[in-house]
């Protein structure tokens, strides 16, 4: 039976492709986008445009789910994929910067969950996931903010997860790497306003890096995409697997959440004997 899909952030990048796999898997996709002119070229494929400001308020999100829930069928399936990349030293991001980052990467997904989930919980049926990336796991100098989106989406998912479990509604959190998509052109990646020239050294590889990843990562999306279909569905590869709490996507993914593991694994082998000789004196160890 097909499965209906509503998946934010689809006018470009990831969310277009996983559209695009989930359309090619027979199921029903609303695809949605501030700019719904963007979505046009996708009716052909059988994918259901809709307009949706993720950073619009809880009534007005309300009702794009609403509508879809009574027009097109219940949501099976949401993807919170609507994000950006603010490029920026901590100390250089102004309040609205950082505001703007977190509304747009966490509380929009938030609201949209606030928007989908009481359906799913009154059928006890569906899967959510959100979208993270690796850079939740490591903080890089001059993406901080968008680092620190990335790590408490990865968190709140985590807790989301433990929440629905008992109503039988799946959650993760998919962590990508470096996928070939326009996410660090454009209005994808804004720069904070502010420069510090005493941040230079410590933040230009990172700028650097950027600029040349853009349009030369190594990840096909469309590969991606697909991989995420059969994730999400539990088909394909994935039949007979049970969803993780944070998915990991992408080779480069592997490297980078391994080797944030083993750092962190070594400052508790190193560290361990001091930092955990705070108990009181009456509890026994």
């Amino acid at each position: 039976m097909p499965r209906i899909w509503f998946i934010t952030g689809c006018s470009s990048g990831f969310g277009r492709q996983l559209a695009i796999a989930a359309a090619q898997n027979k199921d029903t996709v609303v695809a949605t986008s501030r700019d719904p002119s963007k979505l046009a070229d996708l009716a052909p494929l059988g994918i259901i445009p809709k307009k949706l400001d993720v950073r619009a308020s809880d009534t007005e999100v309300q009702a794009v789910v609403d509508d879809v829930v009574a027009n097109v069928g219940p949501i099976d399936i949401l993807v919170n994929n609507a994000g950006y990349i603010l490029e920026g030293a901590v100390e250089e991001c102004s309040d609205q910067e950082i505001f703007d980052q977190f509304d747009t990467n966490v509380f929009s997904q938030i609201r949209v969950l606030r928007a989908a989930l009481p359906s799913m919980r009154t059928r006890k049926s569906g899967v959510v996931a959100n979208f993270g990336s690796i850079g939740g796991w490591s903080g890089s100098p001059a993406a901080g903010m968008y680092c620190a989106s990335k790590a408490a989406i990865a968190i709140y998912t985590e807790s989301l997860r433990h929440e629905l479990v008992p109503l039988s509604i799946e959650v993760t959190c998919i962590e990508p790497g470096y996928f070939r998509t326009n996410f660090l052109t454009g209005d994808h990646k804004i720069t904070a306003q502010n420069r510090i020239p005493d941040l230079h050294a410590s933040t230009q590889a990172t700028r650097d890096a950027l600029a040349a990843y853009s349009l030369n990562q190594p990840g096909d999306p469309v590969k991606g995409a697909q991989v995420l279909v059969e994730a999400l569905t539990k088909s394909g590869r994935c039949e007979g697997r049970s969803l993780p709490g944070r998915l990991a996507l992408g080779r480069d993914a592997i490297a980078a959440i391994g080797g944030s593991l083993s750092r962190e694994q070594n400052m508790l082998d190193s560290w361990g004997e001091i930092i955990g000789s705070t108990n009181c004196d009456d509890v026994k160890s």
